[in-house]
């Protein structure tokens, strides 16, 4: 499996992020070890524009169908921006 580096831009409005956040999480939990990474892309002022995932898949095709799967994309909240390749290089453990 190859890593991918997934990226959405935030087009839906606050309300429509919080209806529908339940599901967003859950999916992405339910990935299981295939979202090695995940989390919100913030402007200066510290509110989400986009959001960043890493992603296991078995080509970009197969990751691009668990990009768009995300319930945030089909309500409207996000927006596919891309798929890249991406090789994780060093990782560090979260400091407790």
């Amino acid at each position: 499996m190859a890593c991918f580096l997934v990226e959405y831009v935030d087009i839906g409005t606050g309300e429509a992020r919080e209806r529908h956040r339940g599901e967003h999480i859950a999916y992405r939990r339910g990935l299981g070890g295939a979202m090695r990474l995940a989390g919100p892309i913030l402007d200066d002022a510290g509110a989400a524009v986009g959001s960043l995932v890493i992603l296991e898949a078995d080509d970009p095709a197969a990751a691009r169908r668990l990009a768009m799967r995300d319930p945030y994309v089909a309500a409207g909240v996000l927006e596919l921006s891309s798929v890249r390749g991406y090789r994780i290089a060093a990782m560090t453990a979260p400091e407790s």
